[in-house]
């Protein structure tokens, strides 16, 4: 008989779509060692906790409180708990925090007695994403003409328009693209509400993206396209640095003005000018994101 597991994601209040992209790639990725999985939004997890006890919950929010873990943990035979600021005093369980860059010391500290999950060993990405890390890299243009904005689903520092405004003004031939959920936005072709392969094959269009430092970093990484990455929030640090030496990046974009950040992306703009540096990175990107996973061994830790 199949693991059953439960994956609970914040999609109605979280502040981007990371969680559940990654949510999804968990899924994914317990599928493939024999699960039955379902994956429901964070509001829809009490209704899902007074059936059999479960096998395996996973939970991926940064709103909901201690209580809510503690009830978790007496529902399943074992739980894993998405941590990307050392949030809370988790109950025991597993505690993944899949970014390369993480500081392993400060989790060791703080949380002594759970099994850690840490680093890229633990990567996740929609399968779609996976399959395109097996073609052979796009090869990159000369010239920058497609450049692609992408800041989380509920764009928090309020920059889609700015960016928009200040590259139409800067290099007015530009062909702008946005993901955003303002559909009075000009300047550039809109998007929103795509499924994932959508998104793997826009992206590979582009000959730039210009991205917050969550989730989509590293999807953006995996389809071969280079970035400028902005940390839009403090929790995405510890991803920032995992893709340092392969990025343009505004760390504490979510402490800046405006202008200093439309500023910064326009430097780094001139920047990637250069296609010797976009492959340079391209290439450190993809090497980062072939290296192999633990995932397939997982199932040893629910015995």
């Amino acid at each position: 008989m199949a693991q059953s597991a439960l994956i609970a994601a914040d999609g109605k209040l979280g502040v981007g779509l990371g969680h559940i992209s990654r949510c999804r790639a968990l899924q994914a990725e317990l599928e493939s060692l024999g699960f039955e999985a379902k994956l429901v939004d964070t509001q829809e997890l009490e209704e899902n906790l007074n059936q059999t006890l479960w096998d395996l919950i996973a939970i991926d929010s940064y709103v909901l409180p201690l209580e809510a873990y503690e009830k978790v943990v007496r529902c399943a035979k074992t739980c894993l708990f998405f941590d990307d600021t050392l949030r809370l005093d988790y109950p025991k369980a597993i505690l993944l925090n899949n970014a390369s860059g993480v500081n392993v010391a400060q989790y060791r500290e703080k949380y002594p007695h759970h099994l850690l999950f840490l680093g890229s060993d633990y990567r996740l990405l929609q399968p779609p994403f996976v399959q395109v890390l097996k073609n052979p890299p796009i090869p990159l243009k000369q010239e920058v003409k497609n450049v692609f904005i992408t800041l989380g689903g509920s764009d928090i520092l309020g920059l889609n328009s700015p960016l928009i405004v200040a590259f139409k003004r800067a290099y007015p031939d530009l062909n702008l693209h946005c993901i955003a959920r303002d559909s009075t936005i000009l300047g550039a072709k809109l998007y929103r509400d795509l499924c994932v392969q959508e998104m793997v094959d826009l992206i590979r269009r582009m000959d730039l993206c210009i991205c917050a430092c969550g989730q989509s970093l590293g999807e953006i990484l995996a389809c071969g396209i280079p970035a400028i990455a902005l940390e839009v929030a403090a929790n995405q640090n510890a991803n920032l640095v995992s893709f340092k030496n392969c990025i343009l990046s505004i760390p504490k974009a979510y402490a800046l003005s405006c202008d200093s950040i439309c500023y910064q992306v326009l430097e780094h703009f001139k920047s990637y000018s250069s296609l010797h540096l976009r492959t340079t990175h391209q290439a450190r990107a993809l090497e980062i994101l072939k290296r192999p996973t633990k995932w397939k061994e997982f199932g040893k830790f629910l015995k």
